[in-house]
Formats: C-alpha cells, structure tokens, sequence
C-alpha cells in the first residue's frame, strides 16, 4: 500500500462508519458503492466488513453486535473495539452529508488504483517485459477501467427506466419509418433489423465462397453512402488493394476481370475517375496493419471513436483473429467472440464479424444453414444478438459442372455470372426471422435486394 497521506482520508472513512452505526439504512448507500478495499485504513476495512456481515445476515448494526462479529471473525483491532466505535459515533454530528463522504472515499481509493497502476506501467517500461504496443493497449485498458470504475451509475428503480425508455419509443413513433441504426442501404434489411443497433454483436456466416467479403463491403459502403456512418473495416484475408479493386468495380459497374487486364476505353476511365472521387467521400476506413488480435482492433477503434469517427465495425472474419486463450479451438474461439460482444458494448456501435460455417453442411442434403452449423463454437450463437446466414440454394458447383461437361473457361463465365443468394437472418434477438433473396453480380461485387423476396420463417422453424 502506498503511504501516502494524500492518497486517503480517513476522517471520511471514519464518518462514513459512524453514519451507519447512528443510521443502519445508509449501509444501503454505502454497500452500492464502497466495497472493503476501498477503505485504506486496515482498522475500517474491518469494522465495514463485520458491518457487512451483520446487514446481510439481518441484524441491527449497533456497537455490541459490531464487536461479536468482529470476535467471531477473528480480527482484533488496532486499539479496543468498544472505544474505537464510540469515536466513530462522536466525529458524526449529522448523517445529512454522508453521500459526499462516500464520494470522497471513493475518490481516494480511486486514486490509490491509478497510483499503483501508474507504477506497475513504469515498472514494464523498464523491465521490457512487454512489447511496445502491448505496453500501450495495457496502459489504455487501465485507465479506462478506473473511469469506468469512478463513473459506476447509481440503480435505477423500474419508474425511472420506464421513462426513459418511454421517452425512446415517443422518439422512434414521432420518427416513423426512419432507420433507428446503421443503414445497411438494402429496405428490407432495415425494415426488419431497424439498422444494425449500437452495441450489437452482428454474425455473418456461410461456406466459403458464397459472397461473405463481397456482402459486407456492399454494407460498409450503403452505410456510409446512405447514412453518413463512419465504418472501421478490418480485413484479416484479403489486402487494401484487394478490397479496392473490389470496390472499384462495385462503384463503377465494370467487372473486376476488366480492371485487372487494364483493358479499358476512355470512356470506362472516365467512369473510373468519377468512381475514384466517390469513393474518397466515403467515411470507410481500413486498418493497413492487418490487426489480428482483439485489443489491438480495440485499441485502433477506440482512436476512431474519440475522433467521433466510429459508427460501425467490420471484421472479416473471425476464425482468422488471433487469441494469446490455452485451450481447444473451441475455447479459442468462444473466447474471441465474447470478446467481440464486450467490444460492440464497449464502443456502443454495432460489429458485424464474418465467420465460416462447418463443413457439415455440404454432406447435407439440404445444404439449408441452421445455427448449430456456425464453425467451431456455440458461444459465437449465445454471444450473437443477429445471426445471418449467406445460403445459394443452387449451391453445388460442381454437380452442374459435372453434368453439364463444361471447360474451364466456361466455369469461369458461370463463377461470373448473377447469381440469386438468400440472406437467412436465423437470429434476431430484438426482431422478426426470415429470407430476403439478393441477385448477387460476382463479377461487380455486387449485391441487389429483391424487395418483394422476404419469406418470415413460421413458428415451428423458429
């Protein structure tokens, strides 16, 4: 323990005691807000929890049960216990101000934590224990911990969450047909998800293949486009000039091919040019140094986020972050999506992560994804508050390859060409299920929504 003076105050810690030998119902405050270690003298720490200890079993709080317990825990204190009390009671005039006397222990013990801290991050520092951005993710999830520690919320009683909700419902009824989040820029999307919501942890899965990537940069487009939304996208598969080359052809309607081959007219520059100012308006960034870990993805959104830059985050896809967790490939995972879930709390966006289905699937007959089919754990499905399956019903390439004899250079014109691809919203925790049909164009990284295609799933397949 530090021995600082100015890192306690113990006329506080001792009028705090005292209020609730005089009144019992401030232990009520109290005990939602101090917990032992926040007092600093050893003597008070003590006494409140022989106090805590008399509360919770339903006794009165009074100087001779206080001794009992005290007795029955084991613990002597510095000088007699009958006299030490007693004091307690003499230095409180009044029980009137005991809530500014609470904040003030709590302050120090506050203090006493970002002083420690301070001095274990000084200590790595020198050791060279930890790498440098280790350092730094370290040194940002203490402090943040200590504001969130200081900033704890009083309850609140059923009335006043009641108004306040009732004040949100008011907003959204005066606001009708309004996006209540993240415009995903497809109607029916919207009309059943209301938008992707703050603090949702979004899943999209499918085999590989199917337009998982291509899907949800068509996501962080609309929703810069359609709704002003500042997007973090981490890409751990595919390289910025990979996912450019992707949208390029997305904005401007030529085919990826083409723009490879650098086979274009004048008049396809022309497009492209105006295709590159478009997409320089867009509120879409990448992280360049491919982050494969969750607090360095939080770290890098916590930047944007105090920037006033973040709306959304994508991440594709997460069998590919990486865990410092032992254990199974289960466990690994489970990890990194309850991770993911405090992630969406934490920044108060919506995260949308891609993920891989199993390849049970594809030994189906009916290659129909179901929530049991996400890949490697169950957790990722408790975690979720939206699941969205990528399915093609006419999903077996090569059977139609088989049967229809074609030569390479046809598969590649069919790999081309449009293609219908049902969005299987198999989990919403807050809205409706169903199918929403999208003719998705490969060729430009293209996804249009049937508007007219949603199928509500009935009661027995929910």
């Amino acid at each position: 323990m530090p021995s600082y003076e100015n890192l306690y105050n113990n006329s506080a810690e001792r009028f705090v005691l005292g209020s609730i030998l005089i009144d019992n119902s401030v232990i009520n405050a109290v005990n939602g807000k101090l917990t032992r270690t926040d007092f600093y003298n050893e003597d008070n720490q003590k006494v409140y929890e022989a106090m805590l200890n008399l509360h919770k079993n339903q006794l009165a709080i009074d100087i001779l049960l206080v001794i009992d317990e005290l007795v029955r825990m084991g613990v002597n204190l510095t000088i007699d216990s009958k006299e030490y009390l007693l004091g307690l009671t003499d230095e409180v005039p009044s029980t009137a101000s005991v809530e500014l006397y609470i904040d003030l222990v709590k302050d120090k013990s506050v203090e006493r934590v970002l002083h420690n801290s301070l001095n274990e991050l000084n200590s790595d520092i020198l050791s060279n224990k930890l790498e440098f951005n280790d350092l730094l993710d370290k040194a940002e999830d203490r402090i943040l911990n200590i504001i969130k520690e200081r900033r704890t919320s009083d309850l609140l009683t059923i009335g006043q969450a009641a108004e306040r909700v009732y004040s949100q419902i008011e907003t959204y009824n005066n606001s009708e047909g309004e996006i209540k989040g993240v415009n995903t820029g497809y109607p029916v999307l919207n009309k059943i998800t209301l938008g992707f919501q703050k603090g949702n942890l979004i899943i999209l899965a499918a085999r590989p293949s199917v337009g998982k990537s291509a899907f949800a940069l068509n996501l962080a487009i609309n929703a810069s486009k359609y709704g002003g939304s500042h997007v973090a996208f981490f890409s751990l598969e595919m390289s910025i000039d990979q996912l450019m080359m992707r949208l390029f052809s997305l904005e401007s309607g030529i085919d990826m091919q083409t723009l490879q081959k650098g086979d274009l007219t004048e008049s396809e520059m022309i497009v492209l040019g105006r295709s590159r100012q478009n997409l320089s308006k867009y509120n879409v960034y990448f992280d360049e140094s491919n982050s494969t870990k969750v607090p360095e993805i939080r770290a890098k959104c916590r930047q944007l986020k105090q920037q006033g830059k973040l709306d959304f985050v994508i991440i594709d896809y997460l069998q590919l972050i990486s865990s410092n967790t032992k254990g199974s490939r289960q466990e690994v995972v489970s990890e990194i999506s309850r991770s993911l879930k405090v992630l969406a709390k934490e920044l108060d966006v919506p995260v949308l992560a891609l993920s891989q289905t199993s390849r049970l699937v594809d030994q189906r007959e009916d290659k129909t994804p179901v929530l049991s089919d996400l890949r490697e754990s169950g957790a990722i499905e408790q975690d979720a508050d939206i699941v969205m399956f990528l399915h093609r019903p006419d999903d077996s390439r090569k059977n139609k390859y088989d049967e229809l004899e074609v030569t390479e250079t046809v598969k590649i014109d069919l790999d081309k060409s449009e293609k219908q691809i049902n969005l299987i919203i198999a989990k919403n925790r807050q809205g409706t299920l169903g199918d929403i049909t999208y003719n998705f164009f490969p060729a430009e990284c293209r996804f249009r929504e049937n508007k007219h295609s949603i199928r509500r799933k009935t009661k027995e397949e929910e």
